[in-house]
């Protein structure tokens, strides 16, 4: 008999083994039995990697524990979920929610790589420099040069972050700073010396200032014997050199110049130039052909790199030329016609668009922010494989608004943008699966609000007006944190 009831179990276990494993092997792999068709269904997953890490996951209003959760790359996988539709909700503490419907399919993760999440409350830090009418940060964020008028006098100051202390560099009346509010003053890569530009008797000049008051200041115009002179920049392998533009002496036709501030050699790097840009160590020209052209840092080797005019639709002699590499460049006219000369895997120059006021490419050069008064767009110039995909050349309409926006800039992802409007700064996500999440960042009261935002830092600044005096501030976005995160 103890036989007999041995073989019995013996067989019960086997058949179960042999009717379970089977189960266990769809279940390791994915698969989930759906009651109502009877099948076994390969399950997808929801993937979502955050700023801040490590948040709340709610599915469907339920909280995810922990143990559900895989942590992989710093980012959290929801997995074994039945294909359909799902609310997915992302929180933390002291931060506002991102949440969206998110379709899952059968075998696939559906993946949110570039979430953000906004602090609630934001503290940003007073400066020490009231009245300032432009700042223009330093490239590692130590320093900020900003301007402002002190009665007839224009005052030009370096004001160190760290401990929030002026210190004045330049101070001159009948002078000016520029009215062009597309031209910047440039920080030299070790942050100490900087080119700002001015106006003078109703013409363009630019002053080169040391932030340590170490260098007596150099009037660009008085070293070079030439006026008008325009876009000054650093040589970008030697900070004793500045390029420029200007109008030499009986001609209609502006060239590009570089000086040498030790020696105080000047030679003509090109000539007949319109605009140009420099990228790496190499220089990009767009000539009065309306065709761009690149030459090293010595105007040596010119290689042309557009092969039709650009088709302007009227004279333009006040474009301007904005660089990624040897094959991406844009031109944007004076009347605000926007062109993008593209080579991937195919070479295209084409119009974009009319009344754009500015562009910027992104860090790694696949993506392109464009904005005029009232929509911002951005065109991908690489095929992008991440979700969500994106084709290249593909434009999307990021935003629209009736009220005028300003202040626009990539965050440091580069999947989001910052920009004002309606006496707010917000956020917007480029992400448009269910909806583009759009946060509010802070609100101001002024008409005289500017902000800008320092991506290789992560740093927002904005100046403000407050009971009538115009004020400095900055704040950390993303706050920092320790090095968990």
């Amino acid at each position: 008999m103890a036989a007999f009831y041995r073989r019995v179990f013996f067989w019960v276990f086997a058949i179960l083994f042999l009717l379970t494993t089977p189960v266990a092997i769809l279940y390791s792999q994915g698969y989930r039995f759906n009651q109502y068709q009877g099948i076994f269904i390969h399950s997808g997953s929801i993937t979502v990697k955050s700023t801040p890490s490590s948040p709340s996951i709610y599915l469907n209003g339920e909280l995810q524990p922990s143990g559900r959760l895989d942590m992989i790359n710093n980012s959290t996988t929801l997995n074994g979920l039945r294909p359909g539709t799902y609310n997915i909700k992302v929180t933390a503490d002291g931060y506002g929610d991102w949440e969206k419907n998110v379709e899952v399919h059968s075998g696939v993760s559906t993946e949110f790589w570039n979430v953000l999440l906004p602090q609630k409350e934001y503290s940003p830090k007073e400066l020490n420099a009231e009245g300032t009418q432009r700042y223009f940060p330093s490239p590692f964020g130590k320093k900020v040069a900003y301007f402002k008028k002190n009665g007839e006098n224009l005052e030009i100051w370096s004001l160190d972050l760290k401990t929030n202390e002026p210190t004045l560099i330049f101070s001159k009346p009948e002078l000016e700073f520029s009215n062009d509010q597309l031209e910047n003053a440039e920080w030299d890569s070790n942050e100490q010396l900087l080119i700002a530009p001015v106006r003078s008797n109703g013409q363009k000049d630019f002053l080169v200032l040391d932030s340590e008051n170490i260098q007596a200041p150099i009037v660009l115009s008085e070293l070079t014997s030439l006026s008008d002179i325009d876009h000054a920049r650093w040589s970008p392998n030697d900070q004793e050199a500045i390029f420029f533009t200007a109008l030499p002496k009986d001609s209609s036709m502006q060239n590009l110049f570089r000086i040498d501030l030790g020696t105080k050699n000047m030679e003509i790097v090109s000539d007949n130039v319109k605009a140009y840009d420099l990228s790496g160590k190499t220089i990009y020209c767009l000539k009065q052909s309306d065709i761009i052209y690149k030459t090293d840092l010595n105007g040596k080797g010119e290689k042309q790199i557009t092969f039709e005019a650009i088709p302007f639709s009227q004279e333009s002699q006040q474009s301007r030329l904005i660089v990624y590499d040897e094959y991406r460049q844009v031109v944007i006219s004076e009347s605000g016609e926007f062109f993008v000369h593209n080579n991937a895997a195919t070479d295209t120059l084409k119009k974009i668009g009319n009344d754009i006021r500015g562009a910027q490419f992104s860090d790694d050069g696949k993506k392109l922010l464009y904005w005029n008064n009232n929509e911002i767009e951005v065109m991908y110039l690489r095929a992008w494989d991440v979700q969500p995909r994106r084709s290249e050349n593909e434009t999307q309409q990021i935003i629209r608004f009736s009220t005028p926006i300003k202040d626009v800039f990539w965050y440091r992802d580069y999947e989001h943008i910052f920009f004002s409007t309606q006496h707010k700064s917000k956020i917007i996500e480029l992400d448009p699966r269910d909806h583009r999440s759009v946060f509010d960042i802070w609100e101001y009261n002024s008409e005289n609000f500017t902000s800008s935002y320092d991506a290789a830092n992560g740093i927002f600044y904005f100046l403000n007006e407050i009971d009538g005096k115009r004020k400095f501030f900055f704040m950390n976005i993303p706050l920092q944190t320790g090095f968990f995160g």
